[in-house]
C-alpha cells in the first residue's frame, strides 16, 4: 500500500507552528527570567531604602545626645516637602486664592497633595492659609497615604483616568522616564523631594481623604 505524501503547504504549516510553539516557550521563559529580576531588583532596593532611613535615624539619635551633651539645642534637619489638605469649600474664596488652589490642584475639600518645600511654595501657602492645613509629613504618613490612598493618572490631557496603584506596571509604565518603577520607589521620590518630584508628584492624583472627627490646625 503507497504511503500518502502530505501536500507541501500542509508541511510548511506544520513547520511553522512547530517554530511560533518553540518561540512561545523561548519567549515565556524570557519573561519569568525577567519577572524574576525584577522582583529580586524590588528586593534590594526596597532594603536600600529602608537601611538608608534608619542609619538616618540612628545619625540624628547620636547627634541630638551629643548636642545635648555639650548643653546646645539640636535642631533637626528641614523636611523638603509639605502635605497640603484643604479645608474650606468655595465659599468667601478671593479669585488670586482659588486661582492658586486649582493651579496646586486643590479643586475640592478635603483633597490634599505633596508639594515641594521652596521659598515660592511657602509665599503661596501664605496666601491661602485661611483655606488650607500643611504640614511635614513622616516616612509612616507618607507611606500610608500613597499605599491605602495612592491613585495615579493615565491617558493624556483632557482624558485623564483615575488608577489606583495596586499594579506597579502602572508605575512602571507611566514614570518609565524616570526610573520610578515600584511603589517603595515611589514613596522614596515623594519622601525625600527628589530630582523626579515634580513628575512623580504629577502623575500622582490628588488623594480624596474623609472629614476629620477632630478639628484641624490651620498652618504648619
Amino acid at each position: 500500500m503507497e504511503e500518502k505524501i502530505a501536500p507541501k503547504s500542509i508541511n510548511q504549516k506544520r513547520l511553522e507552528t512547530k517554530k511560533q510553539s518553540l518561540e512561545n516557550v523561548l519567549l515565556k521563559k524570557k519573561i519569568n527570567k525577567k519577572i524574576s529580576e525584577n522582583k529580586k531588583q524590588k528586593f534590594l532596593r526596597a532594603e536600600y531604602y529602608i537601611r538608608t532611613y534608619k542609619e538616618k535615624i540612628r545619625a540624628n539619635y547620636v547627634e541630638k545626645r551629643l548636642v545635648r551633651n555639650e548643653g546646645k539645642f539640636f535642631v533637626p534637619s528641614q523636611s523638603r516637602i509639605f502635605f497640603v489638605i484643604r479645608i474650606k469649600g468655595i465659599n468667601g474664596v478671593p479669585p488670586s486664592a482659588r486661582k492658586i488652589l486649582h493651579l496646586i490642584r486643590l479643586k475640592q475639600i478635603n483633597n490634599g497633595v505633596f508639594l515641594r518645600v521652596n521659598d515660592s511654595t511657602i509665599k503661596m501657602l501664605k496666601k491661602i492659609e485661611p483655606f488650607v492645613a500643611y504640614g511635614n509629613p513622616s516616612l509612616k504618613l507618607t507611606k500610608k497615604l500613597l499605599v491605602n490612598r495612592g491613585f495615579g493618572r493615565t491617558g493624556k490631557r483632557g482624558e485623564w483616568k483615575r488608577v489606583f496603584l495596586n499594579d506597579e506596571r502602572v508605575i512602571a509604565q507611566a514614570l518609565v522616564k524616570t526610573g520610578v518603577s515600584t511603589m517603595e520607589d515611589l514613596i522614596n521620590e515623594i519622601y525625600k523631594g527628589g530630582s523626579h518630584f515634580k513628575e512623580v508628584n504629577n502623575f500622582l492624583w490628588p488623594f480624596k481623604l474623609k472629614s476629620p472627627k477632630k478639628r484641624i490646625f490651620k498652618g504648619r
